[in-house]
């Protein structure tokens, strides 16, 4: 069996160019893209069980350091966040083509029609299992507001399904 450490190095070398120019996309820094990448792969080598059961590797990387980075900005608040988009270019749109194929189509369409902070906040809410606290820190907007706006959804696509 090959050394955990060989395979998380491995993997490393293989993804890193695709997981740094994917977090430049979102952050303009390249100092910033290597951190969140580094930090990723510091989570990894504490438990480098983790990786055996991954089967779409690519996928479980770019989710990983879109975790790491909302867990960046929920701690540290910088000024990137000042700038919405960011926040929900991270939860909506660089999703990758085995994340996408997997999306229900009809939820697919009814996000489609929805603003892309309403998209950011149900998938928010939703898939990555924000509180609303957390979700209004983020895109600052107040609890109740991020309330009322998740109970209309979820009521439109129980209506829809």
């Amino acid at each position: 069996m090959t050394n955990p450490l060989e395979l998380i190095e491995e993997i490393y070398k293989e993804h890193y160019v695709y997981l740094r120019n994917f977090l430049r996309g979102l952050t303009k820094n390249d100092d910033f893209a290597d951190d969140i990448i580094q930090e990723l792969f510091a989570k990894i080598l504490v438990k480098p069980s983790s990786i055996l059961d991954v089967t779409y590797m690519k996928s479980w990387l770019v989710k990983g350091v879109k975790n790491t980075l909302l867990d960046h900005y929920k701690k540290k608040t910088p000024e990137l966040l000042m700038d919405e988009n960011i926040i929900e270019n991270i939860l909506i749109d660089n999703q990758t083509p085995e994340i996408k194929a997997m999306i229900n189509d009809q939820i697919q369409s009814i996000l489609g029609d929805l603003s892309s902070k309403d998209k950011a906040i149900l998938l928010a809410k939703i898939h990555y299992g924000y509180d609303y606290q957390e979700i209004s820190e983020l895109l600052n907007t107040p609890v109740s507001t991020l309330k009322s706006k998740v109970f209309r959804m979820r009521k439109r696509l129980a209506k829809e399904r």
